[in-house]
C-alpha cells in the first residue's frame, strides 16, 4: 500500500490523518462555488475509483485553485494574521485565498498564492525548491540532495516481487484498502459531480468513530483522467464544509518549460536551506537545536491526536512574534497535565502549554489533555 500512496498522492487524503492534516496546515485553497450543472456518469464503486487513481497517469496541467476556510476561529487582529505577506499560517486558516497552479505531468510543478498586492510562488524543478516572498523580498532555496546511483537505486527501491499477490494487482490493493478503512470509516460514491466544468466521481468517507469532530471527508475524481479536483472536509452535523479545497478552472495539455524557471529577483535576499550546511561550516550546537521534539501519535483512526515539544524558546526566530501574540488571545485551560491555551474549532483542537508541549486533533479537547497526560 506505501507503493501505492507513493505513486498516487491523491490517495493519502483517504488516510484520516491526512483529512487532520489538510486542517491543520492550512492548505484550504478552495471556496463555496454555485452548483454546476448535473452530469451523466455511468456508477462506479469505491474499489473502482480506488483502481482508476492507481492507474491513472500524471497529466499536465495548469489551473486557479480557490479556498474557503470556515473553522470557527475567534476573530484576529490583522497584524497577527498578517505575518510574511498572504502565505502567513495564521492568514491562512480564515477566510478565502486564490492559488495558479502549473505541473508539467513529470516532475516540476509551480504554485502561486495571490495576495493583496504580494505573492509567494513556490516552484518545484530539477534544481530543487524555490519559495519566494515579494511581500519581504526573500528566497528559501532547498537544492535536490544528491542521489544515490542507478543500480543501488533498482536493486533497493524495487519490492514488487516482495508484495504479497493480494498487493500486486490495482483490484486486489484496492480491496486490501477498503478492508484497512472499514473498521473506522464507510466509504460511497457518487457519480452526479461537476467540478470546474468536469464531470467527476466522488468518494464519500465517513467515520464510524463517535470521538471526532469529522463529520465526513469529500473527494471529487476528475471522470476522464482521475486527477483530484475538490476535497471537502465537514464538521459533524455540519450542511457546509469547514475546509473546501479545489479547482475553479482547469485546463490540461503540456505546460511550457520556462514556467517552471526560477530566478532570484534582484535586491532578493537568498537563504540555502541545505540539510547538512550548519554542520558543513562548522556552526556550533545551539545554533542548530531549533528543529522540535518528532512528533508523536497517540489514539487510532479519526480520533488520533499528534504531541509533541516546541523548540526551546531561545531559538525562536523573531517572526513568530505573530504566533505568540495570537496564543494570547487564546482562552487559558489547566489541568493535570499542566497549564496552556486553549485552540477550539469547529473541526479541530489544539493545545500549547505553558512549558512548550502541543496536542492537536480533529478530536474534543478533553481527548487532548488525555494525551498530554500520556507524556
Amino acid at each position: 500500500m506505501s507503493g501505492l500512496l507513493t505513486r498516487r498522492p491523491a490517495l493519502r487524503w483517504i488516510a484520516p490523518g491526512a483529512a487532520l492534516a489538510v486542517v491543520v496546515t492550512g492548505s484550504q485553497l478552495a471556496a463555496h462555488w454555485p452548483a454546476d450543472a448535473a452530469t451523466d456518469l455511468q456508477p462506479r464503486t469505491a474499489q473502482q475509483l480506488l483502481v482508476d487513481l492507481q492507474q491513472a497517469k500524471p497529466t499536465a496541467l495548469s489551473g486557479t485553485v480557490r479556498a474557503t476556510s470556515s473553522l470557527g476561529l475567534p476573530q484576529l487582529p490583522e497584524s497577527v494574521t498578517s505575518g510574511s505577506g498572504n502565505a502567513s499560517p495564521l492568514a491562512l486558516l480564515a477566510g478565502s485565498h486564490t492559488a495558479k497552479v502549473w505541473y508539467d505531468g513529470k516532475t516540476s510543478a509551480r504554485v502561486a498564492l495571490l495576495g493583496d498586492g504580494s505573492e509567494t510562488d513556490l516552484v518545484s524543478n530539477a534544481k530543487g525548491l524555490w519559495l519566494w516572498q515579494s511581500a519581504d523580498k526573500s528566497v528559501v532555496h532547498v537544492p535536490v540532495p544528491a542521489a544515490r546511483g542507478g543500480a543501488q537505486r533498482a536493486a533497493g527501491d524495487d519490492k514488487t516481487s516482495q508484495l504479497p499477490a493480494e498487493l500486486s494487482t490495482p483490484e486486489g490493493v484496492a480491496s486490501w484498502a477498503l478492508r484497512m478503512l472499514d473498521p473506522s470509516t464507510a466509504v460511497t460514491t457518487s457519480s452526479n459531480e461537476r467540478v470546474a466544468g468536469r464531470a467527476a466521481y466522488q468518494l464519500v468517507l465517513t467515520p464510524k468513530t463517535a470521538g471526532t469532530k469529522i463529520g465526513s471527508v469529500r473527494i471529487a475524481i476528475d471522470a476522464a483522467n482521475q486527477t483530484p479536483l475538490r476535497a471537502q472536509v465537514f464538521a459533524k452535523g455540519a450542511g457546509k464544509p469547514a475546509v473546501n479545497v479545489g479547482f475553479t478552472s482547469v485546463d490540461y495539455g503540456k505546460q511550457p518549460a520556462s514556467r517552471f524557471d526560477f530566478t532570484p529577483p534582484p535586491g532578493a535576499k537568498v537563504t540555502e536551506a541545505t540539510p547538512h550546511a550548519a554542520k558543513a561550516k562548522g556552526a556550533k550546537p545551539e545554533a542548530t537545536a531549533r528543529s522540535a521534539t518528532p512528533p508523536r501519535l497517540i489514539g487510532k483512526d479519526w480520533a488520533s491526536v499528534v504531541v509533541g515539544k516546541l523548540p526551546p524558546k531561545q531559538t525562536v526566530a523573531k517572526d513568530d512574534s505573530s504566533l505568540q501574540s495570537a496564543l494570547r488571545l487564546l482562552p487559558e485551560v489547566s489541568g493535570s497535565w499542566g497549564r496552556g491555551r486553549l485552540l477550539d474549532t469547529a473541526l479541530v483542537t489544539a493545545v500549547i502549554t505553558d512549558d512548550g508541549r502541543y496536542a492537536a486533533g480533529a478530536v474534543p479537547a478533553s481527548t487532548l489533555y488525555a494525551a498530554l497526560s500520556r507524556g
